[in-house]
């Protein structure tokens, strides 16, 4: 049975959040696809690309992926010059210009094919998602006086949606828990985890104890959840057999999640 990488409090929220800043942002969104050409010109002149004139083998990973993940809307990738291993996606609301998926040298020069598979298919997540737009919208018409109970609401849709965008990297590296802990070792730490000898399970083991002091609320992040939380739930969804099984067992971690403090 193939797992639903849905997390239904994610997508609950998403159209709570889409109500609430939609009927506001039509001129917002006619201003948003006005700047999108200038974001996609940025990117273009600034960026290296990845194509299959400049970047062969590294374009046709990125197809693999968008192939894995279903996706067949035109996205743009590009390489930032930064040793830090990241990637960001930027949604577009213009059908003109594509979603822009950007990910650093540090990414390239650090991970396997299998590792960035996995960072890309993250952010090719928040793509599928369409969270981008909610964020954007939200930010600009609130900025900083949203109310308490709809700024909680929208923290706590993003630290979801940075779970669900992990999914969707561990589908697009082909299932492969040993996979998500090797670049888990290189993202969190910065080091290789063969070099230490350290066995997949011994690392999930430890983690899920470093997780306990993440499960009673508090500070989990402002973008994302703290990385404990992030390596148990993926561990949770490559190891359930069912769909209730998963939200069972994922309980704990959603409930400190909606219960973090803002």
């Amino acid at each position: 049975m193939k797992i639903n990488p849905i997390i239904p409090q994610r997508e609950k929220l998403h159209n709570i959040l889409w109500e609430q800043v939609q009927p506001n942002s039509t001129y917002q969104i006619d201003l948003e696809l006005e700047d999108q050409k200038y974001t996609y010109y940025n990117e273009s002149c600034y960026r290296f690309p990845i194509n299959p004139y400049t970047t062969p083998s590294l374009s046709f990973l990125c197809d693999s992926v968008k192939e894995r993940l279903h996706i067949h809307s035109n996205i743009m990738f590009c390489i930032e010059n930064d040793t830090y291993i990241n990637g960001a996606c930027m949604t577009s609301g213009n059908k003109e210009y594509p979603d822009i998926v950007r990910i650093t040298s540090g990414v390239v020069n650090m991970l396997t094919n299998d590792e960035l598979a996995f960072i890309i298919g993250h952010e090719l997540g928040h793509v599928i998602m369409q969270n981008g737009l909610v964020q954007l919208f939200f930010c600009q018409l609130y900025k900083d006086t949203a109310p308490n109970h709809l700024y909680h609401q929208f923290h706590v849709y993003q630290l979801l949606s940075e779970l669900e965008a992990d999914r969707y990297g561990y589908l697009a590296c082909g299932r492969n828990l040993d996979t998500f802990v090797s670049y888990q070792y290189k993202f969190t730490g910065g080091i290789d985890q063969q070099r230490f000898g350290v066995s997949t399970d011994t690392f999930l083991k430890a983690n899920q104890r470093h997780m306990q002091k993440f499960l009673h609320g508090g500070w989990l992040g402002k973008w994302h959840p703290a990385h404990a939380l992030r390596i148990e739930a993926i561990h949770l969804f490559a190891t359930c057999k069912t769909n209730r099984e998963l939200q069972t067992k994922m309980k704990p971690i959603i409930d400190s999640i909606m219960n973090c403090d803002d």
